[in-house]
């Protein structure tokens, strides 16, 4: 997921999206240089289970960009 247009840092946006997405994902430059300011994500699940991790880091970003 390309997180790059945020002005969150890695580490904040990595704490966000741990603590109050409760979404755990890769973290993007543990790939190389090139990952920087991406996430990766896991869909090898359930539809429903996916979805919900979708809307949970929307939201939860949402409130974050508009501050």
């Amino acid at each position: 997921m390309d997180f790059r247009g945020l002005t969150l840092s890695p580490v904040e946006l990595d704490e966000i999206l741990k603590k109050e997405a409760k979404v755990g994902l890769d973290k993007g430059e543990m790939f190389g240089i090139g990952g920087l300011g991406f996430q990766r994500i896991n869909i090898a699940c359930p539809l429903s289970i996916l979805q919900d991790a979708l809307e949970r880091i929307e939201t939860v970003l949402k409130k974050h960009l508009n501050k």
